[in-house]
């Protein structure tokens, strides 16, 4: 048999060629194994945002709009706001303050949910000379500032339905909420006077109606539609309201009588053909 005979320097070149493999081998297996929890981490970020299957979950839940409002102002959010997407929103109950909050968090620097829970006046005790800053943080919830208060009170939200009665020649158009009280009860006395923050530049489109209890709910003659009187509506049932700016968004609402003993909500204008819409209630005791 031929003996083969091996060149050392040969050999030699050989070996670093197969060290030289496997170390790119193995780097290449560490990069692909180094990658791996990025992408991981990439797919969480996405997962964590905020959505509206998230924001249908906590109305579901019975979570009410502070805490879903709340949670949008603090969450990183990707919405769907297509024109399905929002009616899809309204038929599963979400409110129209809600949907507008949504609509605002897409559209970068100009939050309404994060403009709200920033938004702040200065006001002057009328009774004690302090000065206090407010931060009614809700979009388009009415809150009390009370006398010597430090902080401004949320009023009661509740959700009003539209109903007709007819009476021969004339039907009745009323505005209804469930239970006979409000459960945000005042005194006349100690009421300065009553804030909204809309979030915009625009004197807000606010009412306040006087209820009367009947049969376990608080209703009210909104107008009336009759063969011969014609429509009329309810102003006899509401109190005329001096509404002014306060700053950044923030209105002062003040009725321009004392309220007497009863019940009473505020509403801002629904939309003409909404069958419930939301109100701010409370009783004065």
């Amino acid at each position: 048999m031929k003996q083969i005979k091996i060149n050392p320097a040969a050999g030699l070149r050989f070996l670093c060629l197969v060290i030289m493999v496997c170390l790119h081998t193995s780097v290449q297996s560490q990069t692909k194994t180094a990658a791996k929890p990025a992408a991981k981490s990439a797919a969480s970020l996405k997962s964590d945002a905020f959505t509206n299957k998230n924001v249908i979950d906590l109305h579901k839940a019975g979570l009410g709009d502070e805490i879903i409002l709340a949670k949008i102002a603090q969450s990183k959010c990707v919405f769907d706001l297509s024109t399905d997407a929002l009616i899809d929103l309204k038929s599963k109950g979400i409110s129209a303050d809600v949907i507008k909050a949504m609509m605002n968090k897409n559209e970068p620097g100009n939050s309404t949910a994060t403009a709200a829970a920033g938004a702040k006046a200065t006001v002057k005790s009328s009774s004690t000379g302090a000065v206090t800053s407010l931060s009614p943080e809700l979009m388009n919830h009415v809150y009390v500032l009370e006398k010597g208060a430090q902080a401004v009170k949320p009023l009661e939200k509740a959700m009003a339905g539209k109903r007709t009665k007819n009476y021969g020649f004339k039907a009745v158009i009323l505005l209804q909420v469930e239970g006979a009280s409000s459960g945000v009860s005042l005194s006349a006395d100690d009421i300065q006077y009553f804030l909204i923050n809309t979030g915009g530049t625009s004197l807000p489109e606010v009412a306040l109606y006087t209820l009367k209890s009947v049969k376990g709910k608080r209703e009210v003659e909104s107008g009336s539609v009759g063969t011969f009187e014609g429509v009329k509506t309810g102003e006899r049932n509401q109190v005329a309201l001096n509404i002014s700016k306060l700053d950044n968004g923030i209105y002062k609402i003040a009725p321009d009588k004392a309220l007497t003993k009863g019940e009473y909500f505020f509403t801002t204008k629904p939309e003409a053909t909404a069958t419930s819409f939301d109100v701010y209630t409370f009783g004065i005791k």
